[in-house]
């Protein structure tokens, strides 16, 4: 049968995935999403022999080890419902026993008759004997003759992480990546790194009916556990116990037909929301859950977000109800499931606690039906300062400013005195005199159309998109454009093409006023070779602060998502971001602010 395009795409990107996972110890794909590869091509291409075939690291080795009993792959499952289904599948009866254990994210291998082998293509693996000199062996039986996985413990990778790299220099990015590596190295000093455990080192025994009766909550408790231990994990094996059944199941090619592995995604954990407040932000009010607090991946979480007022009516969320709490890296964490508590109650749409203005719902967010709600006009007006390129002036600041001195945009920042910044609530002679003068540092040197146009906080047009729209045009050009030359535009559709024409209408005096007391700097010129930049975290000074300097330097381009950048600046290397996960995964460079500061002083 003639092959599709399709399928010999699949299969490329496949083999390339299998290529950077098993030989390069560098993943550049989550599991899920090379799952979802795999099942396409399965879906219109089953009988696939590469998909048949058993992957396996490359390893140095010293020859060719056969094994008696093959050493199969596992069949996935990622939900809870989709074990019990399997479960029920092969079970005899709700007394079936399975043996639960944590499935260990290493390099798998048999030792036996003295002799250590990988598992390679599940029939014949690779002789790594010489490497029994890395390890510990963790097992439960006397028995010499032991299949499990190799690993670096949790404890140990982070003990030796930063001595032990790549010949190139380069570290391993986590235990699974170092692991391979350092087995397919062959000058490395013996010393015990590695651990070699037991596949049924850590389990327990329960029935099809004690897996119903445990239900998702429980289970999710068990996953959690998995996740805690020092072994490295990325899921859970779910086997029949009985040995001469499960091998009357039989198997294919890639995986016995009487164990199942179940994949970790997310971190998670239920609890049960107590109450719901509600955050004012530029544009909406965002619900924030208040529940019993849990701890996922060392962190205590108490409030995690509910996104919009939509998401409530969606999941149908009361005060009351068992919420599932999902955190994916160091992301906000989120409320991603829901079940119905006992003796809930609904959640209210408070009014506006800023203002007192009922809150209204325009799909699928809530606002303040108040144009003129203190609370909008803190937030736009600390975005607008911070993309005018003020330092040093916080919101706590910007409040006082409200409170005293009646400020309402930017051009009113822009004429305070150092008089009436002593008004304000604890501000003596030199906090005023400091504040004055950052405020005076952008009178003096100008700002760029882009960060008047940014400044303006119109819905959907942050600092990237400004730079784009003014390129290759000026504020008076843009603001002619109508709405089809607009949606012509790259990233504009018709819902940004009307704000921005909203937008500039609505602020044209105080664009005016600003065009006219600031310096307007020339347009950046796009050069070729620029190293383009994206920041994430918590920085010591406000990211405005970098931004000048990388400016001044000239050689970056600043952006504001990860995609097709060359380096992402942190402010912490050792906190793990979402960005800095989708950095590490694109190959692209990593440093910390205080190395950018070094290399910026160094040039």
């Amino acid at each position: 049968m003639k092959r599709t395009a399709e399928a010999i795409q699949l299969e490329n990107e496949i083999r390339t995935h299998d290529q950077a996972y098993w030989t390069l110890n560098k993943p550049i794909i989550n599991d899920p999403d090379y799952d979802k590869i795999v099942n396409r091509l399965l879906k219109i291409e089953p009988k696939n022999e590469y998909l048949k075939k058993v992957r396996t690291p490359k390893v140095e080795s010293s020859g060719k080890v056969t094994h008696l009993i093959k050493m199969l792959s596992l069949d996935k499952a990622y939900s809870y419902d989709e074990i019990i289904k399997w479960c029920k599948k092969v079970a005899r009866s709700t007394a079936e026993v399975f043996r639960i254990m944590p499935k260990l994210d290493g390099v798998s291998g048999q030792k036996k008759n003295g002799v250590l082998a990988t598992r390679g293509d599940g029939e014949v693996g690779e002789d790594i004997t010489d490497k029994l000199a890395f390890m510990n062996i963790l097992k439960k039986h006397s028995d010499d003759d032991v299949r499990g996985e190799i690993l670096f413990t949790k404890s140990k990778f982070k003990q030796i992480k930063d001595t032990i790299t790549r010949k190139s220099g380069e570290k391993y990015k986590n235990e699974r990546n170092a692991v391979g590596g350092i087995l397919s190295r062959d000058d490395l000093a013996p010393t015990k790194i590695l651990t070699f455990v037991d596949f049924e080192y850590i389990y327990s025994d329960t029935t099809l009916g004690e897996l119903e009766e445990m239900g998702q909550i429980n289970w999710d408790d068990l996953v959690l556990g998995t996740k805690d231990l020092n072994f490295p994990t990325d899921g859970i094996v779910v086997k029949v116990l009985d040995s001469d059944y499960a091998e009357s199941l039989g198997a294919t090619r890639h995986h016995s037909k009487s164990a199942i592995a179940f994949k970790f995604k997310n971190l998670f954990k239920w609890s049960i929301l107590r109450e719901v407040e509600f955050s004012p932000g530029k544009h909406d009010i965002t619900p924030v859950g208040k529940i019993d607090p849990v701890e996922i991946s060392g962190a205590s979480i108490a409030s995690p977000s509910l996104h919009n007022w939509k998401n409530i009516l969606d999941r149908d969320l009361h005060i009351g109800d068992h919420v599932k709490v999902e955190r994916a890296g160091d992301v906000i964490p989120y409320i991603s499931d829901s079940k119905p508590g006992e003796n809930r109650t609904p959640i209210e749409i408070p009014d506006c606690f800023v203002c007192g203005s009922k809150l209204r719902y325009v799909d699928p967010k809530l606002e303040c039906s108040n144009i003129d709600c203190p609370g909008k006009l803190l937030n736009k007006l600390s975005d607008a300062v911070i993309r005018i390129g003020i330092d040093r002036l916080g919101k706590p600041t910007i409040q006082k400013m409200m409170d005293t001195l009646n400020i309402e945009n930017l051009m009113d920042i822009f004429k305070v005195t150092v008089e009436d910044l002593m008004t304000l609530e604890r501000f003596g002679e030199i906090s005023a005199h400091n504040l004055y003068y950052e405020i005076g540092k952008v009178l003096n040197s100008g700002v760029y159309e882009w960060q008047l146009l940014a400044a303006l906080n119109i819905p959907g047009i942050g600092r990237s998109l400004s730079k784009d729209l003014l390129a290759n045009r000026n504020l008076i050009q843009l603001s002619g454009l109508n709405i089809t030359e607009l949606t012509n535009l790259p990233n504009i559709g018709e819902e940004r093409g009307l704000a921005i024409i909203e937008g500039i209408f609505d602020n044209y005096k105080l664009l005016q006023e600003l065009g006219e007391l600031l310096p307007i700097k020339k347009p950046e010129v796009v050069v070729e070779g620029l190293v383009k930049v994206c920041f994430t975290g918590r920085f010591p000074e406000k990211k405005a602060h970098y931004y000048d300097l990388l400016e001044k330097d000239g050689g970056y381009e600043i952006l504001e998502k990860v995609k097709d950048i060359d380096m992402l600046v942190v402010a912490d290397p050792s906190k793990q971001s979402n960005k800095m996960k989708a950095a590490e995964k694109k190959g692209i460079k990593i440093i910390g602010v205080d190395e950018l500061l070094d290399k910026l002083i160094g040039e």
